[in-house]
């Protein structure tokens, strides 16, 4: 007679002590939403970006294995390291998971701070690591710089830090993440510094730093600003020895190469000046004009390094998501609680959204 198993011993305890993080994202296409809900890029990507991406799919080599070519060349070229200090991923999530499942095991310490992107957390409890969540602070949610030096100990094996911060856009200095690295590296712990939304903020990058310190592991992700989530593009940079030891742990296929070639076409300047025409937009335009409505208002916002404020306005969600007409989502938090996360967008985003808080405000006078 066949033995049947429970699941709870089949299953590593770490997994069973799990939730499956589930994002709302169903049924968000194929209704006149206006989506600042998920920090994507609003508009679609530049054409050279879709060309390269049909050409892949014409060519009708569908049935075979990828072959990534100078991939590795052009996103390091992007990035600014070596083609031997960078490995491409199936988006930010496989760069997060390699790197944490490479240095931490069932036992060790992982240091996140709280609240952040769920991913980095979700990474560290596969593993069955233990998290030590030192909390942003303070009227503008200040990253824990003290608290997160004072926690790097013996056991602990990786610190994590988004930044800049998501959800609460928390930007961490250059010099503070230096003097992370350099304590993580004096008890032989990694640093992984998650610069998904890096165009967003690029003087807060740790690149420049990989050169210095071997313990120095960077993400990135073209989720945002190039504009392909939907292919799931992504990198780890690190130094050429690190690297060798992640592509152990990534599949040799694991990239698509309809993602392949999206960045690929980074290769073209007028696709790099897209996204930098793109982010100006955002960040120069609709971001001040924003503020100034919420400051003129009394919305309560706190200051932001990427594309997205997070507000305390919990009614809000509701409201824009049932709204007549142009209905709009958003990102509800609850953590911190009673907060909501707005993606920023062009300046046509903006004025759409701003008309939408004006019959917010004037339904809640």
């Amino acid at each position: 007679m066949q033995k049947i198993l429970s699941h709870s011993k089949l299953f590593r305890k770490p997994i069973l002590n799990m939730r499956p993080y589930v994002a709302p994202i169903e049924r968000r296409t194929g209704r006149d939403y206006l989506l600042l809900d998920f920090n994507e890029r609003t508009i679609p990507p530049h054409p050279l970006v879709l060309e390269e991406i049909s050409k892949y799919i014409n060519k009708g080599n569908l049935q075979l294995y990828p072959e990534y070519g100078d991939l590795n060349e052009v996103i390091a070229d992007y990035v600014g390291v070596g083609p031997q200090e960078v490995i491409p991923t199936v988006g930010g999530d496989q760069a997060i998971d390699i790197v944490t499942r490479a240095l931490a095991k069932d036992g060790d310490t992982v240091i996140i701070p709280r609240p952040t992107f769920a991913m980095l957390e979700q990474a560290a409890r596969i593993q069955g690591a233990s998290i030590v969540s030192p909390r942003y602070r303070g009227s503008n949610l200040e990253f824990p710089f003290d608290e997160v030096m004072q926690d790097i100990k013996p056991e602990v094996k990786l610190v994590v830090i988004c930044n800049p911060n998501n959800p609460t856009g928390t930007p961490v200095p250059k010099e503070q993440i230096k003097l992370i690295i350099e304590r993580a590296s004096e008890v032989n712990s990694g640093v992984l510094v998650d610069e998904a939304y890096h165009e967003f903020a690029p003087e807060l990058t740790a690149i420049d730093l990989l050169a210095n310190y071997s313990n120095l592991f960077v993400i990135r992700s073209f989720a945002k600003t190039l504009g392909v989530p939907s292919l799931r593009a992504g990198l780890v940079a690190s130094q050429k020895q690190n690297i060798e030891e992640l592509k152990k742990i990534r599949g040799p296929y694991d990239v698509n190469m309809p993602a392949s070639a999206a960045m690929k076409a980074l290769r073209h300047q007028t696709v790099r000046d897209d996204i930098k025409k793109y982010v100006d937009e955002v960040m120069k335009v609709s971001k001040p004009m924003l503020e100034d409505f919420y400051r003129k208002n009394g919305i309560k916002f706190f200051p932001s390094s990427a594309g997205f404020h997070l507000l305390e306005e919990p009614g809000l969600y509701d409201f824009l998501r049932q709204k007549e007409g142009q209905r709009i989502l958003i990102r509800p938090r609850s953590d911190p609680p009673g907060t909501v996360r707005v993606s920023l967008g062009t300046r046509e985003d903006t004025e759409k959204y701003i008309e939408a808080l004006q019959e917010y405000l004037q339904a809640n006078k």
